[in-house]
């Protein structure tokens, strides 16, 4: 009984992860600064080839599946569960895009609104990471990296975000095209949000015990 619990709320957490991120992911392009620096490289192919954010993202994600094999050198059950996992990640994406409308709100509050939303995503991250469930590609590869060299999975979540900036704006610039949903927001979202995961892993170490499914959060960050 104890079991099937655990892996019910380890599932929630996971789900109410994978709906935060993909959430997060649309709402920055509404916000018109910049979409966040993991999605630079989707929004791009997205723009540039006219096909749907999801669509794009299920061909980026497959790409880093492969990669994280490659990288780990053998291929697991867990890489191939990403697989059909990027594909309704994808197809969430675009459900997400279709039902938020276009915001027209001023500048102070789309920045403030930006902001708050890198807290959503750090923590749709590290819900789904700290779940040990199957991971978002884009999570994945960071996860995969991380294991094999041995690294702080928020330090590789911003040299991660970083190289896709820096993806993203080279594929512009070889389709002579603008530097699609690249702004301010994404250089911060680039440089800040794996340090944002990183307060969520401090915070684990004295708070959160997946484990033992004891939530101990200060009343502020309680579900």
């Amino acid at each position: 009984m104890k079991q099937n619990e655990t892996i019910f709320k380890r599932t929630t957490w996971y789900l109410i992860g994978l709906n935060l991120i993909a959430l997060s992911v649309v709402l920055n392009i509404r916000f018109g600064l910049g979409v966040a620096a993991f999605s630079s490289v989707m929004y791009s192919i997205s723009e540039i080839y006219h096909i749907s954010l999801g669509i794009a993202s299920i061909f980026c994600y497959l790409l880093f599946v492969i990669i994280q094999c490659l990288l780990s050198r053998k291929i697991t059950l867990v890489f191939v569960l990403e697989v059909p996992l990027s594909i309704v990640f994808g197809f969430l994406t675009d459900f997400y895009d279709l039902i938020i409308p276009e915001l027209s709100i001023g500048l102070a509050l789309r920045t403030f609104c930006f902001a708050a939303t890198m807290f959503i995503t750090a923590l749709g991250v590290f819900l789904c990471v700290k779940s040990r469930m199957v991971l978002t590609p884009t999570d994945g590869i960071v996860n995969t990296i991380s294991e094999v060299f041995q690294l702080r999975f928020s330090a590789v979540k911003n040299g991660f975000d970083v190289s896709m900036v820096t993806i993203s704006a080279l594929l512009c610039i070889a389709n002579h095209s603008p530097f699609y949903g690249i702004g301010p927001g994404t250089v911060f979202s680039a440089l800040l949000l794996g340090r944002i995961i990183k307060i969520y892993e401090s915070l684990d170490k004295r708070s959160w015990n997946f484990d033992n499914l004891k939530f101990r959060l200060p009343s502020l960050l309680r579900f």
